[in-house]
């Protein structure tokens, strides 16, 4: 196994400082004429430092992210399992072309979302990775986004190599195989990870309510997210 690189400190906030009119010895201003007034100075301000990112420990030997997936996302940006570390996601396998059982799963995954309180919903994230990484290319990713009208904040679609889908399916108890005119036979499951990307529950099937998912992610202990 190994594991993600080191993660980020804290961000330090920046201080601005003016330094206004005085120097070495003796004074700079120039001296008003009669009629003149003095323009007063500008104020100026310093901004508040940025709120630190949450510091996140060590991965533990279950997480999915200990997989060395390489990847890439829907808008052809480098990406890892890990993107979503610190949310709780759910995580899954479909291609872009699929006529039937992926959109039923992403129709599947909404009808999730939508039982769940707002502030659960800001919280989890969906990341779904391409069985077909030959034909699913970022415009073909990007293309399934808008199709199905997913919201890149909460939804992330990643392509890999092909040696790397065989990894996360093992990983997700996922099985495919070709089929013929082009489309794949495969398991239609849901996984979800707590934040720091160990399986905690799975639903496997189409056209049910995934209710062993929204009971796992009530129970796990809140944490901060950290992006």
């Amino acid at each position: 196994m190994m594991h993600t690189p080191a993660l980020r400190g804290a961000l330090l906030g920046l201080c601005v400082i003016t330094l206004a009119g005085s120097g070495c010895g003796g004074t700079s201003e120039t001296p008003l004429h009669i009629g003149e007034t003095a323009t007063p100075a500008p104020e100026v301000t310093t901004p508040a430092a940025p709120a630190p990112l949450v510091e996140l420990g060590p991965l533990p030997q279950d997480s999915v992210y200990q997989l060395p997936v390489e990847a890439v996302d829907q808008d052809g940006a480098a990406a890892a399992l890990d993107r979503h570390r610190g949310h709780p996601v759910i995580l899954s396998m479909f291609y872009a072309s699929c006529p039937t059982a992926c959109p039923m799963l992403i129709n599947d995954v909404k009808a999730f979302l939508v039982t769940l309180t707002e502030a659960e919903r800001a919280e989890v994230r969906v990341v779904l990775v391409s069985l077909d990484p030959a034909r699913d290319d970022p415009p073909a990713l990007r293309a399934a986004m808008e199709r199905h009208g997913l919201d890149p904040t909460a939804w992330t679609l990643l392509r890999t190599a092909p040696g790397d889908v065989r990894a996360v399916a093992a990983a997700l108890g996922v099985q495919y195989r070709s089929a013929p005119g082009g489309q794949m036979n495969h398991s239609t499951i849901l996984t979800l990870l707590d934040p720091d990307g160990r399986p905690v529950a799975r639903h496997e099937g189409l056209g049910r309510d995934p209710a062993q998912l929204r009971s796992a992610l009530r129970a796990l202990p809140a944490t901060p997210s950290s992006r």
